[in-house]
């Protein structure tokens, strides 16, 4: 009997698990409590976000091109990046 007690036991113990954890599409880390000014004592929990599905999703081919803001650092993870503006057309469109 006590063969089967610990595989009887891991089994059930997925049982209850995997049906809670599939409710939850995304677990994020949040912080519960006061901040304690150590990283190493803040209690970490999980929090299940779920997902808007009333936010409206972005485009997937953009008409507007990235360029260089300001002058090139020498470093490619230093220069800055923005959009160009859009034509008055696009903008009229709108």
């Amino acid at each position: 009997m006590r063969l089967l007690a610990a595989p009887l036991a891991a089994l059930l113990m997925v049982g209850c698990v995997v049906p809670a954890s599939a409710r939850c599409p995304l677990y994020l880390p949040m912080r519960v409590g006061p901040a304690t000014g150590n990283p190493e004592k803040d209690t970490v929990g999980l929090f299940c976000a779920q997902p808007e599905a009333a936010l409206a999703t972005a485009p997937a081919g953009g008409s507007r091109s990235p360029v260089r803001v300001g002058a090139p650092m020498g470093d490619a993870e230093k220069d800055t990046m923005g959009f160009a503006p859009s034509s008055s057309t696009e903008q009229a469109a709108r």
